[in-house]
């Protein structure tokens, strides 16, 4: 089953030195580390470690163990020597596919920018559950490449802001800030969750995992009112125990003793999830009206909402002749403007002062705007202006294409309200429901969220109610609690007729 397990730890212990090129080895199993697999494992697994890869600067000469220890003798006394990142790779997955997560995690900002030594560990059974354990160890380097080449004692030196070439290479602020760090490591516990989640979807495997806490699970899934999925939230979280503490008996003893409870919790509640979800995935034709309904005003409210947005937003938007009279206003300074007053005034008063003041103004402004340069100016002006405007531009016009889609959005449910009443009318006095078929993830049950769910499911049975035969493959029809064939009304009717054509004609 897959798990998340994620954590970031630093090579520095109250202000010493953690020996680096020690956690290299013991990664590597190597040094005093080589025979630790064979003496600790009761499986006779000689060694755990499957898959090693180092990315370091040419100094090193390919050598971690070179890298790692020049990082020990030249950093300075209170600095961290490394960090890393430990989490848990997939059982379900290939070594191939594994590797895949852990090259998109070291594409994320900001573990592309720094040297590392990663190992894979896979150890067959686990200290508290027996169960298979596959995770990566990766040792970094938080200083920053800059492709300046440097030699051992350069690199990690002090970085000099001035002249980079003459200092180390600079250590990474999205680590050392207390604040920025925080957010760092938030930043890739969820891009570690997302990219597993992504890698296990594309082999076709449905389990998930989330970087979230149970309880934040658990408040997300009261929100959605997805009560099934609240209960099995609410439960004890285990603890992750390293090499050392799974020695402790008693506390190996109480997270087994969880971990059963909470088998025992998912196994009873997805029982109950396999027993109603058909009850959470059937509708009679009003309860698909009621939804559309409702469905239709949610609509109507954020088509209003977006409305008020656009009238806001479109002040601001600057259209390529609105630039062109601002940069001629510019270009000119102010005459072009002072051009347009007058002309406004002569038109209310038939000032013939202002008329001869006006005429020669434009010739001016003409004169002076039909200078190449003065062209070249006034273009560099505009592209400026619509380049500093488009983000509001672009943000219109998202919101317009979204209120459009509302739109078309709002007539198709009008459309598919009047084929339901129709079936409302049908099926009135008779104990019918209708069931979506969970087919091609059109319909999802009572998984995830419900009210998106309810919706899909009521679009596909009020488009089956209306003709739509493609849609109609994937409804069943339940009437006494026994399925039965599914047609629509038209296919119905034409049915009747037939029938009542073929009686007729036989009675003859």
């Amino acid at each position: 089953m897959a798990s998340y397990h994620f954590s970031v730890k630093c090579g520095n212990y109250n202000g010493r030195k953690t020996s680096a090129t020690n956690h290299l080895n013991y990664i590597n199993r190597d040094g005093q580390f080589k025979n630790l697999d064979k003496k600790n494992n009761s499986n006779k697994q000689v060694n755990e470690c499957i898959y090693k890869e180092n990315f370091l600067p040419a100094w090193a000469e390919g050598s971690a163990k070179k890298f790692w220890s020049s990082a020990e003798k030249y950093e300075r006394a209170n600095a961290c020597v490394y960090k890393e990142l430990e989490f848990n790779l997939m059982n379900e997955l290939t070594l191939k596919e594994n590797l895949k997560i852990i090259n998109d995690i070291l594409k994320v900002e900001p573990m592309n920018k720094f040297y590392y030594s990663l190992v894979i560990h896979d150890k067959q059974k686990s200290a508290i559950s027996g169960e298979r354990n596959l995770h990566c160890h990766l040792m970094f380097c938080e200083r920053e490449i800059d492709g300046i080449e440097r030699d051992a004692k350069t690199f990690f030196k002090r970085y000099n802001s001035k002249n980079p070439t003459l200092g180390g290479a600079r250590k990474s602020i999205l680590f050392n800030d207390r604040k920025i760090g925080k957010q760092t490591v938030k930043n890739l516990r969820d891009e570690y969750a997302k990219i597993v989640n992504t890698i296990l979807k594309e082999n076709n495997i449905e389990q998930t995992i989330s970087s979230k806490s149970l309880k934040e699970q658990y408040e997300e899934a009261i929100k959605k009112r997805d009560l099934l999925k609240a209960k099995i939230l609410d439960r004890e979280p285990e603890r992750h125990l390293g090499r050392k503490l799974s020695k402790d008996v008693n506390l190996k003893k109480d997270l087994l003793e969880i971990r059963s409870f909470n088998k025992e919790i998912l196994s009873k509640l997805n029982s109950q999830k396999e027993k109603t979800v058909n009850s959470f995935n059937r509708y009679t034709a009003l309860q698909v009206d009621n939804i559309l309904k409702n469905f239709s005003q949610e609509l109507t409210n954020n088509i209003s909402k977006l409305q008020k947005d656009l009238e806001k937003i479109y002040p601001k938007v600057i259209s390529e002749k609105q630039a062109k009279i601002m940069a001629v206003d510019i270009a000119t300074k102010g005459k072009y403007k002072k051009f347009r007053e007058l002309i406004t005034k002569i038109k209310d008063n038939n000032d013939d002062i202002n008329k001869q003041y006006a005429i020669n103004l434009k010739q001016d402004i003409v004169n002076y705007l039909s200078k190449p340069e003065v062209k070249m100016y006034i273009s560099k002006i505009v592209n400026g202006i619509l380049e500093k405007n488009l983000p509001i531009k672009n943000n219109y016009n998202k919101l317009n294409s979204n209120l459009n889609k509302m739109r078309l959005q709002l007539h198709t449910i009008g459309k598919l309200r009047k084929a339901t009443g129709k079936q409302i009318k049908a099926d009135k006095g008779k104990n019918i429901t209708y069931e979506v078929k969970a087919k091609d993830n059109l319909s999802t049950g009572g998984a995830g969220d419900t009210n998106y769910n309810k919706i899909n499911n009521a679009k596909i049975l009020a488009e089956a109610f209306a003709g739509n035969y493609s849609l109609g493959a994937l409804v069943a029809k339940i009437v006494d609690d026994k399925y039965d064939e599914f047609r629509d009304n038209i296919t119905s009717n034409k049915a009747d007729r037939l029938s009542q054509e073929t009686d007729s004609a036989l009675s003859l």
